[in-house]
Protein backbone atom coordinates (compact mmCIF):
# COMPACT_ATOMS: atom_id res chain seq x y z
CA UNK A 1 0.00 0.00 0.00
CA UNK A 2 1.42 3.35 -1.10
CA UNK A 3 0.74 6.61 0.74
CA UNK A 4 -0.01 9.51 -1.61
CA UNK A 5 2.03 12.69 -1.59
CA UNK A 6 0.39 16.11 -1.27
CA UNK A 7 1.12 16.69 -4.96
CA UNK A 8 -0.62 13.44 -5.94
CA UNK A 9 -3.63 14.32 -3.77
CA UNK A 10 -3.92 17.74 -5.41
CA UNK A 11 -3.66 16.14 -8.85
CA UNK A 12 -6.40 13.64 -7.94
CA UNK A 13 -8.82 16.38 -6.81
CA UNK A 14 -8.30 18.22 -10.11
CA UNK A 15 -9.21 15.19 -12.25
CA UNK A 16 -12.55 15.11 -14.04
CA UNK A 17 -13.05 11.56 -12.72
CA UNK A 18 -13.14 12.92 -9.13
CA UNK A 19 -15.34 15.88 -10.06
CA UNK A 20 -17.87 13.51 -11.63
CA UNK A 21 -17.80 11.13 -8.63
CA UNK A 22 -18.13 14.06 -6.21
CA UNK A 23 -21.27 15.25 -8.01
CA UNK A 24 -22.69 11.70 -7.93
CA UNK A 25 -22.17 11.44 -4.16
CA UNK A 26 -23.72 14.85 -3.46
CA UNK A 27 -26.71 13.86 -5.59
CA UNK A 28 -26.97 10.45 -3.88
CA UNK A 29 -27.15 12.20 -0.50
CA UNK A 30 -29.61 14.83 -1.80
CA UNK A 31 -27.04 17.58 -1.16
CA UNK A 32 -27.64 17.18 2.59
CA UNK A 33 -24.94 16.91 5.23
CA UNK A 34 -25.00 13.32 6.45
CA UNK A 35 -23.48 14.19 9.84
CA UNK A 36 -26.24 16.77 10.44
CA UNK A 37 -28.84 14.18 9.39
CA UNK A 38 -27.33 11.57 11.75
CA UNK A 39 -27.29 14.06 14.64
CA UNK A 40 -31.02 14.76 14.13
CA UNK A 41 -31.90 11.08 13.85
CA UNK A 42 -29.95 10.15 16.98
CA UNK A 43 -31.53 13.00 18.96
CA UNK A 44 -35.00 11.91 17.82
CA UNK A 45 -34.35 8.28 18.80
CA UNK A 46 -33.14 9.35 22.26
CA UNK A 47 -35.90 11.93 22.74
CA UNK A 48 -33.41 14.80 22.92
CA UNK A 49 -34.64 18.25 21.91
CA UNK A 50 -32.10 20.17 19.84
CA UNK A 51 -31.99 23.94 19.63
CA UNK A 52 -30.90 26.56 17.12
CA UNK A 53 -28.69 25.46 14.27
CA UNK A 54 -28.50 21.94 15.68
CA UNK A 55 -32.10 21.39 14.52
CA UNK A 56 -31.27 21.84 10.85
CA UNK A 57 -29.64 19.73 8.19
CA UNK A 58 -27.17 21.99 6.45
CA UNK A 59 -26.50 21.82 2.73
CA UNK A 60 -23.61 19.56 1.82
CA UNK A 61 -21.01 21.14 -0.40
CA UNK A 62 -18.08 18.82 0.30
CA UNK A 63 -17.45 15.10 -0.16
CA UNK A 64 -15.39 13.43 2.56
CA UNK A 65 -13.27 10.29 2.28
CA UNK A 66 -14.17 8.20 5.35
CA UNK A 67 -10.87 6.35 5.05
CA UNK A 68 -8.31 9.06 4.28
CA UNK A 69 -7.38 9.46 0.61
CA UNK A 70 -3.63 9.69 1.30
CA UNK A 71 -3.57 6.41 3.21
CA UNK A 72 -6.16 4.48 1.15
CA UNK A 73 -5.84 5.68 -2.46
CA UNK A 74 -7.45 2.43 -3.66
CA UNK A 75 -10.73 3.62 -2.03
CA UNK A 76 -10.60 7.07 -3.64
CA UNK A 77 -13.68 6.53 -5.82
CA UNK A 78 -15.53 3.84 -3.84
CA UNK A 79 -19.06 5.03 -3.01
CA UNK A 80 -19.08 3.38 0.43
CA UNK A 81 -16.01 5.40 1.40
CA UNK A 82 -17.53 8.76 0.42
CA UNK A 83 -20.00 10.91 2.35
CA UNK A 84 -21.54 14.35 1.74
CA UNK A 85 -20.83 16.92 4.45
CA UNK A 86 -21.30 20.62 5.11
CA UNK A 87 -18.11 22.63 5.60
CA UNK A 88 -18.60 22.81 9.37
CA UNK A 89 -18.98 19.05 9.85
CA UNK A 90 -16.13 18.36 7.42
CA UNK A 91 -13.82 20.62 9.43
CA UNK A 92 -14.90 18.90 12.65
CA UNK A 93 -14.16 15.46 11.15
CA UNK A 94 -10.66 16.64 10.26
CA UNK A 95 -10.15 18.24 13.67
CA UNK A 96 -9.62 21.67 12.14
CA UNK A 97 -11.79 23.40 14.72
CA UNK A 98 -13.36 21.92 17.83
CA UNK A 99 -15.64 24.94 18.19
CA UNK A 100 -18.59 26.04 16.15
CA UNK A 101 -17.89 28.60 13.49
CA UNK A 102 -19.15 32.02 14.43
CA UNK A 103 -19.94 34.54 11.74
CA UNK A 104 -18.26 37.84 12.39
CA UNK A 105 -20.57 40.78 12.56
CA UNK A 106 -19.89 43.53 10.07
CA UNK A 107 -19.20 46.94 11.49
CA UNK A 108 -22.01 49.39 11.06
CA UNK A 109 -19.64 51.90 9.53
CA UNK A 110 -16.12 51.45 8.36
CA UNK A 111 -13.55 53.80 9.73
CA UNK A 112 -11.59 55.44 6.97
CA UNK A 113 -8.67 57.56 7.94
Amino acid sequence: MKIMTDKEVKHFYNKSEWKCKREQILSRDFYECQDCRRRLEEASEKGIVLHGEDRTIRAANEVHHIKELKEYPELALVDENLISLCTQCHNIRHGRSPHRFVKRKKRLTEEKW
